[in-house]
Formats: structure tokens, sequence, C-alpha cells
């Protein structure tokens, strides 16, 4: 059986102890004790308890009741325990047709486990409170004192009711699947696990980074996994005495076959800037897929500079050229 259902039962069972204990206790009143003389002023005075405990009596009348007590009360206990039982069926039940019923309209992987999980504590909830309907405790009492407790809460967890909110926004505007690549907050990962009050990544370096979802409604979401057709842009500098038309052949004939890359649309090489010392171009090659985006981006880079310096085209660094000026001669007019 269900770990949860055991669990409710064992607390049943020890609030049910409590409410046999409640109700032998008046057995221990002050009234059975039999007179006692005066005590000397000298001597303690024993308690009403202590009196009541030292009766010879006593221990047989207790034990007395407690069992007929506890013989009155196992018809409400397997009451309970049954009321448990009919809610664990029936939530094997309910999970089984809930999981049915979103696989078969392809719902998100987040959405299944969001209901499965909402769907245990409505029915958890449910079957604690006709489980004490069930013990005898005033379930009404009860459900205003949570109300109270819950709007004191309300105002404590104002974070959490906040996370709360924008978890549902998030399952409602979908921006971002279970697996798909992401870049939040400046976070960049696989989505693994989309939750009521946080979103975890995986990082490429194999990080779980837990964001509050509050904050990831409102931070910029890149969804890298949406488009595959990403495309990325490599910045590199030659010599303004390099032919540019030479430039743009070897680095294209270097880049192109490569597995990651999409045959169209191809590989571009721009000039973007004439800089102070160099002419700045772009290579542009647009991925298969996104996620493969900071792998291919250091394999095009080092295939580029490779292309380059066998084709002896020099990649320009920064120069400066200092002049000195002439020293100047100081002539004393004293």
């Amino acid at each position: 059986m269900g770990r949860w259902f055991i669990r409710l039962a064992l607390v049943v069972a020890i609030a049910s102890a409590a409410m046999v204990f409640a109700q032998v206790g008046p057995a221990l009143a002050p009234s059975r004790v039999a007179p006692q003389p005066p005590p000397s002023p000298n001597e303690p005075q024993p308690t009403a308890l202590v009196q009541v405990l030292q009766e010879p009596h006593t221990w047989l009348d207790l034990s007395e009741q407690f069992l007929r007590r506890l013989l009155d009360f196992i018809p409400r206990l397997l009451a309970a325990l049954l009321v448990l039982l009919v809610f664990w069926l029936l939530y094997r039940l309910a999970t089984r047709a809930i999981t049915n019923a979103l696989r078969g309209s392809k719902a998100d992987p987040a959405m299944r486990a969001v209901g499965l999980r909402l769907t245990r504590y409505v029915l958890l909830g449910f079957a604690l409170l006709m489980a004490a309907n069930q013990l005898g405790f005033e379930v009404g009492s009860v459900l205003a004192g949570l109300g109270i407790v819950g709007i004191a809460i309300g105002f404590a967890a104002q974070d959490l009711l906040s996370n709360l909110i924008a978890g549902f926004t998030i399952f409602w505007d979908r921006p971002f699947r279970i697996g798909d690549t992401v870049v939040i907050a400046g976070v960049q990962g696989t989505v693994t696990e989309i939750g009521l009050r946080s979103t975890r990544l995986r990082t490429l370096d194999i990080r779980d980074v837990f964001l509050p979802n509050k904050d990831v409604i409102n931070e910029t979401i890149i969804n890298l996994t949406s488009t595959p057709g990403l495309r990325i842009d490599l910045p590199i500098g030659v010599g303004y005495g390099e032919d540019l038309r030479r430039v743009r052949e070897v680095l294209l004939d270097a880049v192109t076959g490569h597995p990651g890359l999409a045959a169209e649309p191809a590989a571009q090489v721009v000039v973007m800037a004439l800089g102070e010392s160099a002419v700045q171009i772009e290579l542009r090659c647009f991925l298969r897929d996104a996620r493969e985006e900071r792998k291919i981006y250091a394999e095009l880079l080092e295939k580029a500079k490779l292309a380059l310096d066998a084709a002896d085209i020099q990649i320009a660094v920064p120069r400066r050229l200092v002049q000195m000026a002439a020293p100047v001669e100081v002539v004393d007019a004293r």
C-alpha cells in the first residue's frame, strides 16, 4: 500500500489513543480519594493525583475503564481507517485516469506532474477531514481554525504565494517546456523540472540551478529550442593588407560540411567595421540544434583560426605607433 496511506493510518491511530486517554482521564477524580487523617503541620501534603494513585483499586478501575472506552472507540477507528482506504483507492484510480488522459492529449510533462500532485493533495485533505469526522472531531471548528491560520500564513508567506501564482502563469503561457534549452537571467541550461514554486535548469557544466518562478516571469526568456535554426556569429579581425575575397573563401571552406551546421541558410562572411588596426568581419553560421551552440561555437572558432594560419592570412592585433619628439634645448637667458 502507499506510504502516505500508512502514515495517515498511524496518525489516526495516535489521535484515537489520545482521545481514549482524554475520555478515561476524568476517572482520576479527587472525589475517589478516601478520607485521610489530617496531616501534621510539618508533613508535606500529597497532591490529589498522588492520593488517587495511592488507592488500592485505582489501577484496576483505570484499566477497566480504558478497555471499555477502547472497545467503544474501535468502531470509530475502523470507520476512519476504512475511509482512508477508500480514498487511497480513489487516489490510485484518479492518478491512473489523469495520467492516461494527459498522455493521450500530449500535454506537457510538467502539467502532468503538477496535475498528479494537486490531485494527491486534494484527496489527502478530504481523506483527513472525513477520517476526523468519523473519529468524532468537530470538522466545522477545524475548518474555521484552518481558515484563520491560512489567512495568517498568506500574509506571512507572500513570496511563496507569488511563486505559486507565477508557476500557474508559466503553465498557462508556456514559454518553455521540459527538455528545452533556455537562457533565463543570464543562466543557460536545459529545463528539467517546472514546479509550482521554482524552475530547475541543468547547465552545460552539469549543475542544477533553481530559479524562483516569480523571477522567471519577470526576466527575459530566450528559448533556444523553439527556433532550432539558431545563428551564431564569430567575430574575426584581419589585417588591412589581406584580400577579403580570399578571406571569405578560406573561412567558408573551413566550415562547410560541419555536421552541426544547417545546409540552408548557408554560412556567410560579412564585413562589420573598419577598425583602427583591423578589418572586422563576422562569420555567420546556422545550427541544426540550438542546444549545441557552445560546443559548435568553440569548434568553428578553432577551425577558422587553423584555416587562416594555413592560408597565411594574418589575424590583426592592436598596434600602437609611438613617436618620440626631439629633446628641446633650454637656453638660459641670464
